[in-house]
């Protein structure tokens, strides 16, 4: 409540509503609510889009590193094509399988969803977020950003982000917190996600310490994603992490004033698929493929996704997409607790 009122005093009735409507009906996830939604089928009010499938590491856990798929930016006119059709949206995602600033229209389109008073999220892994870069993030008032840090010392760093160079990172991490304290941007959240497998499940508890030293008190939320798929090339780092090892994580970030946040793929039993509204978060891959979510990427099925996809909206109009028999039929499937083709192997969601 206190972070709505700020939002309020601070961006207008616009943005603040659009976080109430983010977080009710999105974070809320109440069984009745999950029904209320598929009977209403709303038209999305929150997008997940793809801008570049160009990367400038090799990470050995991305599916990037061993898929053919040819590289690709987004226009600034493609871009503004997309979220033009969507009238009523609230929030956007900007992430996908590439580093989104290698895209040079990429602040440009930034800027573009705030002028729509969206609440804008990006997921980074910081090696491109200069002082330049990050005074640009903090005056467009980006709603939530997250630092794609999957290790606590430069070693385990990068063996994982291969091209990667852990103190660059660090270094442009530190001045984006500052900087943020300096341009009085409270609202700016700024997080860490953290990716778990084989090669850094014992750096989970450092990591907790490195956060804490660089936020310097300041409440911050972790991220802890187990590896969404397991698939050829990576199935040797595929890892669950044990229960023990998740209490302690638990301990020691209440004790550094740390918010931990796990992703539903890290615990416990998988809920049925009829519990599932990811549908309502679409994901629009860089070549215009629109799939029910972001859960199926990760896996290596590049390929699948497109041939499974629900239309492509750079040929069709969205809305006719989202009427059309391939989107009903997805969400039959799901709320009979079954799952169509584009759902295969979800990480997230069990059939019933």
């Amino acid at each position: 409540m206190k972070h709505l009122i700020s939002y309020l005093k601070l961006r207008g009735f616009k943005f603040a509503f659009n976080l109430f409507y983010y977080h009710f009906f999105w974070c809320g996830r109440h069984p009745l609510l999950t029904k209320l939604i598929y009977w209403l089928n709303p038209y999305p009010p929150y997008i997940e889009v793809e801008v570049t499938t160009r990367c400038n590491m090799k990470c050995i856990i991305c599916e990037h590193t061993y898929w053919q798929e040819p590289q690709r930016d987004m226009t600034f006119e493609e871009f503004k094509y997309i979220l033009d059709q969507f009238p009523r949206l609230r929030w956007i995602g900007l992430t996908g399988i590439g580093e989104s600033f290698l895209n040079k229209d990429f602040i440009k389109m930034l800027a573009y969803a705030k002028s729509k008073s969206l609440l804008v999220e990006i997921y980074d892994n910081f090696s491109l977020i200069d002082q330049k870069t990050a005074d640009e993030l903090i005056r467009l008032k980006i709603d939530s950003v997250y630092a794609s840090i999957d290790a606590a010392t430069k070693d385990t760093y990068e063996k994982i982000r291969a091209g990667g160079d852990f103190g660059r990172v660090i270094d442009n991490v530190r001045y984006f917190i500052k900087a943020k304290k300096l341009n009085g941007a409270p609202l700016t959240a700024f997080n860490f996600h953290y990716i778990v497998s084989k090669v850094n499940l014992h750096e989970m508890l450092p990591y907790l310490e490195l956060v804490h030293a660089l936020s310097k008190g300041d409440n911050v939320t972790v991220q802890f994603t187990r590896l969404l798929h397991s698939y050829k090339e990576i199935g040797d780092l595929f890892v669950e992490i044990p229960q023990d090892l998740i209490s302690k994580v638990e301990n020691k970030a209440r004790e550094s004033a740390i918010t931990l946040s796990w992703n539903a793929n890290t615990r416990g039993q998988k809920p049925t698929a009829k519990n599932c509204i990811e549908w309502t978060m679409p994901f629009i891959f860089v070549t215009g493929d629109v799939i029910p979510c972001c859960a199926g990427n990760e896996a290596n099925q590049r390929n699948f996704q497109k041939v499974n996809s629900l239309g492509n909206i750079f040929e069709k109009n969205f809305r006719k997409i989202w009427r059309g028999e391939k989107y009903k039929e997805l969400r039959d499937n799901l709320y009979q607790g079954r799952f169509p083709a584009a759902c295969k192997d979800c990480c997230l969601y069990r059939e019933s």
